[in-house]
């Protein structure tokens, strides 16, 4: 192995705001102080996170650009006909450059290990790597038995080495779904980047959202769950997308203006702050992997209130750091934010187990599982 093998690609769509970005980052910053690192990113986005990118990581763009499909999807529902076209065409050669130019980079990198983020990088990777490749595919989404995403994963990952859950239980439900036995399946978290103690302290009950504005995080929902609090003082939500003017409306028609504030795309600094404003982080979503954002407001010692699913419940333990509300039930989801705002006792301690749980996902922590794994091809330094 000479010394341009010796070192870590992470493969990933892009470098902005989201969950996969930001663990993406804290592990390729948290292994390149041992290791050679780079990420390879397909997109170039203008609102990224690049600047929280260790200095010694080098960044490289496939694509100087972003995808269009939201320009399309708006272009198209209000019957601009010659502006939905040329966005179509414009959306196809994307396309076409978002493949091939992964596989011509697959082909041609020649890191010892290479490591993807998304589905549709580690089918690829397994698809054209060079032999000598170690193939890491880290599956960020819960399967929902999804037929599609799991005929990817029984049927396209065959040159794939190590597969990384996130969760204990997605470990145990990718050993029965996967049945290739050079498939190497490991619990292996996200990390998380704990700098400093500066926890929330605010005295206001205000609340939290940070999510994509996409319907499968629900967060319409939260607002009606918002309207019916009691003790609640400002909600906060932070994130932008296809929902974004559906949400804005809803805010506008229920006469909310002047308690929610919709803050749309904020850098992680201000997330950062508005989660120190806060005192509860609220969550809907249908379905998730490993949140980043509750693990996040846990390390400001923030109790976390959201839908019982998987993903969501191997971090938040009911009554202990914060509430897990059964599907449904948006009555209970409002009573426990009253509840918890009202119990200074009771809140004062899911405080504390909420840092306690945080701590489990610390670099060091989560780089010891892995260092099982990349200690048997890698040597540490440059």
């Amino acid at each position: 192995m000479n010394k341009k093998d010796n070192k870590i690609t992470f493969f990933v769509l892009h470098l902005g705001y989201g969950g996969i970005p930001t663990a993406t980052i804290n592990s390729a910053n948290a292994l390149s102080q041992k290791y050679p690192v780079e990420i390879v990113s397909l997109y170039n986005l203008k609102n990224n996170q690049a600047n929280l990118v260790d200095k010694k990581i080098k960044i490289r763009y496939l694509y100087n650009g972003e995808p269009n499909r939201q320009e399309f999807i708006n272009y198209l529902k209000h019957f601009k006909l010659f502006k939905t076209f040329k966005e179509g065409l414009k959306s196809i050669k994307i396309l076409y450059l978002k493949k091939h130019l992964m596989i011509k980079e697959i082909k041609n990198n020649n890191s010892k290990i290479m490591v993807g983020t998304e589905s549709f990088i580690s089918e690829k990777l397994s698809q054209y790597k060079n032999k000598d490749t170690i193939l890491i595919a880290i599956e960020h989404r819960y399967h929902n038995n999804d037929s599609k995403y799991l005929n990817i994963l029984k049927n396209k990952y065959l040159n794939i080495d190590y597969l990384f859950a996130l969760t204990k239980t997605l470990k145990k439900d990718y050993e029965k779904i996967i049945t290739n036995p050079s498939i190497n399946i490991k619990w292996v978290p996200n990390m998380l980047n704990i700098t400093n103690d500066n926890f929330s302290n605010t005295k206001e009950n205000n609340i939290i959202s940070v999510s994509r504005m996409h319907p499968g995080k629900r967060v319409s929902d939260l607002i009606d769950i918002f309207a019916n609090t009691k003790k609640t003082n400002m909600f906060f939500i932070i994130g932008d997308g296809v929902e974004f003017a559906n949400i804005a409306s809803k805010i506008n028609t229920l006469n909310l203006k002047n308690k929610i504030k919709l803050l749309g795309y904020q850098n992680q600094e201000n997330i950062q702050k508005y989660l120190r404003n806060s005192k509860i982080l609220v969550m809907a979503s249908k379905t998730e992997g490993l949140p980043m954002v509750i693990l996040e407001a846990m390390a400001l010692k923030i109790p976390c209130i959201a839908y019982d699913i998987p993903g969501i419940n191997d971090l938040i333990i009911d009554g202990e750091n914060g509430f897990l509300i059964k599907e449904g039930k948006e009555n209970e989801f409002a009573q426990k934010i009253d509840s918890l705002l009202m119990d200074s006792k009771l809140y004062s301690f899911m405080q504390n187990k909420a840092y306690e749980k945080a701590l489990e996902y610390t670099p060091n922590e989560v780089i010891k599982k892995w260092e099982e794994v990349i200690k048997k091809y890698l040597k540490e330094g440059k």
